[in-house]
């Protein structure tokens, strides 16, 4: 079903009005998901080629002229955070981010992206994930070493997982990764590479901050102690004076 504001429509025709609806809808449904943000904005792809498969009653020409149209009028701003250097698929989102409209206009994208043939990261690679996804991981993940060496892990990582499956994971692994020592933190690198966001998470793990590792050595007699001193706080009497305490 496909749809349009009036006002939009007497601004810059119904053709714009009809993919500025679409834009509208598929950024805010990204935005619902987190998914496709870049640069603290929520955006949608497709090329002139996929919207006139999409909208069959429209030329590539009309479709071109209507694109241009709306970011001219400030209505769009248009990006390009492909993977691969020569692809030249745009992005499209809207100059004021909106919620969902009552209206669905529910048009698949069709404009994929052109994967990656290399394995090598390209520049507007690199600054597409700083920016994107691994600028949240790292900011999330308890342990920061090796930021280059995470960055490429990251990349890599998006090939078995999706953003959304990796800081998952994560969020339900924060509470036993959050109760280690930094040295036992795996290295965010290490913890890409070996896919750790499919980890069952230990669910026996301590929730209340603590570092302190109970396995570690002296640690059981430690408590033991801390356990009689305050025993004693709350108890002067049973310090052995009267003879019917506990030394």
């Amino acid at each position: 079903m496909h749809s349009f504001d009036p006002k939009i429509a007497e601004r810059v025709g119904v053709n714009a009005a009809v993919l500025y609806q679409n834009i509208i809808w598929w950024c805010a449904k990204n935005a619902a998901n987190r998914h496709n943000e870049h640069g603290g904005r929520f955006w949608t792809y497709n090329s002139v080629k996929a919207w006139a498969e999409l909208f069959p009653y429209l030329t590539s020409k009309q479709i071109r002229s209507a694109l241009d149209r709306l970011e001219a009028e400030g209505l769009i701003v248009s990006g390009s955070f492909n993977v691969s250097a020569y692809d030249r698929t745009k992005w499209y989102s809207p100059s004021e981010q909106t919620d969902l409209p009552s209206v669905a206009n529910e048009i698949a994208q069709k404009g994929e992206p052109i994967p990656v043939s290399k394995p090598d990261i390209k520049p507007d690679y690199k600054h597409s994930c700083e920016m994107g996804g691994f600028a949240e991981f790292w900011e999330r993940y308890p342990r920061r070493i090796g930021k280059a060496a995470a960055r490429k892990a990251y990349a890599k990582a998006l090939k078995a997982g999706t953003h959304d499956d990796i800081m998952f994971g994560l969020s339900q692994q924060m509470p036993s990764l959050a109760s280690r020592e930094q040295q036992y933190i795996p290295h965010p690198s290490t913890w890409l590479t070996q896919e750790r966001w499919n980890d069952e998470p230990d669910h026996n793990a301590p929730r209340n901050g603590t570092h302190a590792r109970a396995d570690r050595p002296g640690a059981g007699m430690a408590q033991a102690f801390a356990s009689v001193a305050e025993r004693l706080s709350r108890h002067p009497q049973e310090s052995g004076d009267g003879g019917d305490g506990f030394i």
